[in-house]
């Protein structure tokens, strides 16, 4: 039985000998630690996607298998080239140089939604930038993190890892998560929104993320076949868990019977029945509040929970027809699980207004999503979103986080900026966890003070 010291100074003294190993580390041996890091965590994707989904109940293995592939592949193939020891640019015109510097002791809110890949980005980033890092699990997820954390360690000591560079606090509590957090030098906070607040008032310098309610418009000329299937691997996918996910999307009347039917091919259940409707909204909102009970389970459970008859074993979401839009109306609102809402627009303008109203009721900051072959359209729309990410004629879910078929970095950390109360826009990485120092040297500007308000 294990003696170790769990209260949070002695983490934090572990923490401090491993960080003064950590700074000692070349570019090429943290580039080699971190690629292990992924690797582990990739090769080892079936063992903790079925442990995630037995331990927290859900979203489903298949996808998390795919998630643990998809994110360690793209996450290293993002970080390999990328300067993070030393000087990693310098401009021998100007005389600048910059140098990059550990930020210290990181600590990571790892979510149940999301456990295993999370674990595993939070500590590349740390480690890449020659940090350490001590992670605080979601105790629904507290296993399955703690066997992601054990396969990396074990992996990255045979590359030089120092022992407890990659902490984790093995009895969570709240009153610890908040200790940890005074104490630190940065948080990493992907979570729920107590959480992100908590990490805002520790008084460290915090990274947090909001939560989605990702608008998605289908525009007219788009290719309405491949919108849909988008739309539906987004909404499916790990059973809806995806902040980014696919919430609510916006057609025209004209176009509504042709999307439905490729709604219906691609394995969607349009409830057209009141009494369905209804039977699926009381399951859903219980006490005002989204039911914990149906959060990443599948559409035909969610159906079956509800007493609604689905026509097939393979239906992967549903979709309910609305028109309102408020903090009462669950549908309106981030469902966390393969539920999609419809509305209907006349004409483009309204379209924007549906989805600012959508992405305000609780997704401001996070993502939305347009497919259309207007260029025009599209920047109109990123241009009245307040959303960190616009993403046009791709699925959501898939591809906000970083991906194959975009140039956002990988991640599994969205930042929602001032709109969400972040403290960043960006997709976090590595480069959030260095200090740049810069160097300048002497050096005659060319600009001529003398005229500098003159006209041209």
């Amino acid at each position: 039985m294990s003696t170790e010291d769990t209260s949070i100074a002695a983490y934090m003294e572990r923490a401090r000998k491993a960080l003064g190993i950590m700074h000692g580390k070349t570019q090429e041996e943290v580039d080699e630690i971190t690629r292990v890091l992924a690797k582990v965590v990739n090769d080892n994707a079936e063992l903790l996607a079925t442990m995630a989904v037995e331990e927290t109940r859900m979203g489903n293995v298949k996808d998390k298998i795919i998630k643990c592939h998809m994110k360690s592949q793209l996450i290293w193939h993002d970080l390999k080239n990328k300067k993070t020891v030393g000087v990693i640019r310098e401009d021998k015109e100007s005389g600048l140089v910059e140098i990059a510097e550990p930020v210290g002791v990181v600590a990571a809110l790892i979510p149940t939604t999301n456990p295993k890949v999370t674990a595993m980005s939070n500590a590349m980033f740390a480690i890449k930038g020659r940090n350490v890092i001590i992670m605080s699990p979601h105790p629904r997820a507290l296993n399955t993190i703690k066997k992601t954390v054990e396969l990396m360690n074990e992996a990255g000591a045979k590359v030089g890892l120092p022992e407890n560079a990659i902490q984790l606090i093995t009895d969570p509590s709240v009153e610890k998560t908040n200790d940890l957090m005074r104490e630190v030098d940065v948080v990493l906070a992907t979570g729920g929104s107590a959480m992100v607040k908590a990490a805002y008032s520790s008084g460290k310098p915090s990274y947090g993320v909001g939560p989605g309610n990702v608008p998605v418009i289908i525009d007219e000329g788009a290719d309405v076949d491949a919108a849909v299937a988008d739309i539906v691997v987004g909404k499916a996918y790990d059973n809806g868990l995806i902040c980014a996910s696919e919430q609510a999307i916006m057609i025209k009347p004209e176009m509504s019977d042709a999307i439905k039917a490729s709604f219906e091919r691609n394995g969607a259940y349009v409830i057209h029945d009141r009494e369905e409707r209804r039977k699926l909204k009381d399951l859903m909102w219980v006490d005002g509040h989204l039911n914990p009970d149906i959060i990443g389970q599948s559409a035909g459970k969610i159906a079956k929970m509800a007493g609604i008859d689905l026509p097939n074993d393979d239906i992967k979401i549903l979709i309910v027809e609305e028109d309102k839009i408020s903090p009462d109306e669950v549908f309106s609102k981030e469902k966390m699980s393969p539920v999609l809402a419809l509305y209907e627009y006349d004409t483009f303008p309204q379209a924007i207004d549906l989805s600012l109203a959508i992405i305000k009721n609780g997704g401001i900051g996070h993502t939305a999503g347009i497919h259309t072959p207007n260029k025009d359209h599209a920047r109109e729309f990123a241009m009245r979103m307040p959303a960190s990410r616009v993403i046009v004629n791709a699925c959501t879910a898939t591809t906000a986080g970083g991906s194959k078929q975009n140039a956002l970095i990988p991640t599994t950390t969205m930042g929602c900026g001032s709109w969400g109360n972040n403290s960043t826009s960006d997709n976090v990485s590595a480069e959030h966890l260095i200090t740049v120092k810069r160097m300048a040297f002497k050096h005659d500007h060319p600009l001529d003070t003398t005229n500098v308000f003159e006209k041209d």
